[in-house]
């Protein structure tokens, strides 16, 4: 991508070129911060969350992190002793808690 952050192009100009480039990500520009934000698509680790100053800096991170293998990624699974047949004594009928 050409786009650079020079005085003639606009945050929105530059946010209509990032989401056609990368349509599956959500993107904007902080005008708090005055920073570049990115949130991978939903097959991605919600920690894998960019921030950059420049337009230029968040298209790198976007490009290295789509260049990385995909790790599924799974919600809380069920606990320990769910996976062996027995549950907290709390969620069983008349359980206690000690």
């Amino acid at each position: 991508m050409s786009a650079d952050d020079s005085p003639d192009q606009t945050p929105f100009s530059l946010l209509a070129v990032l989401a056609a480039r990368y349509p599956e990500w959500t993107i904007w520009f902080g005008e708090a911060t005055g920073h570049w934000w990115a949130l991978p698509p939903h097959d991605r680790e919600p920690g894998e969350f960019i921030e950059a100053p420049t337009v230029k800096e968040l298209v790198e991170s976007i490009e290295a992190l789509k260049a990385r293998p995909r790790v599924p990624y799974q919600t809380r699974g069920p606990s320990p002793g769910a996976a062996r047949g027995r549950l907290p004594a709390a969620s069983r009928p008349g359980g206690r808690i000690r």
